[in-house]
């Protein structure tokens, strides 16, 4: 008889046992499909945050470029483009739509006879992107926007679009107008060492 009792009591021990457990997997469970959300959510925002500082970036290259030689065509059109995707006044227009302006936008600055042969190659290399990925988000994606299908081209389309602008942005500097300034600097420099006696490079 006590062996029965002591049989029963481990037995209800175990179950009670076994119900903590199937309680704290619930509850883990539980709690993992909560936290989903919040880490998409937290990856969503850095990705966003890690875009607005490319642009950033892209939007001081271009007005430094702007600056030195007294052409704000490309700041111009680059700060339109950023327009037609951040303000809400276009939101009623697809991204293949979107892009077909951004085509027409950068065929107008090709035209520009401010520009060398090396910029207005990187306006047309900028064009077809723009026809590319309006072809991609016409028919791959759903009335026009992206996200139904990940193509290639969406999946690398950020690395596109900046690849493409700093073709543009290293199309405009004059290198070689750099490196004589550069010389001519260090010619001078030269010259006052060899003719002061109190002057010296280190």
């Amino acid at each position: 008889m006590d062996m029965i009792q002591w049989l029963l009591t481990n037995v209800s021990a175990a179950n009670q046992v076994v119900m903590q457990i199937d309680q704290l997997m619930l509850a883990t469970s539980q709690s993992s499909t909560k936290l989903i959300p919040i880490l998409e959510q937290s990856q969503l925002t850095l990705n966003l945050m890690e875009s607005q500082a490319k642009t950033r970036s892209l939007m001081f290259a271009y007005a430094l470029v702007a600056f030195f030689t007294k052409r704000p065509q490309l700041l111009a059109a680059f700060f339109m483009t950023v327009l037609l995707f951040e303000w809400s006044l276009f939101d009623n227009y697809s991204e293949a739509q979107l892009y077909l302006i951004e085509f027409v936008i950068y065929s107008y600055v090709m035209t520009c006879n401010v520009f060398n042969i090396k910029t207005k190659l990187a306006c047309g290399i900028m064009c077809l992107l723009c026809l590319v990925f309006a072809y991609d988000a016409a028919f791959y994606g759903v009335n026009g926007f992206y996200g139904t299908y990940e193509t290639g081209i969406y999946n690398n389309i950020e690395r596109l679009v900046i690849c493409c602008h700093t073709i543009i942005i290293l199309s405009v500097v004059d290198f070689r107008r750099i490196i004589n300034a550069v010389k001519s600097f260090r010619c001078y420099v030269s010259h006052i060492s060899r003719n002061s006696a109190t002057f010296t490079i280190l």
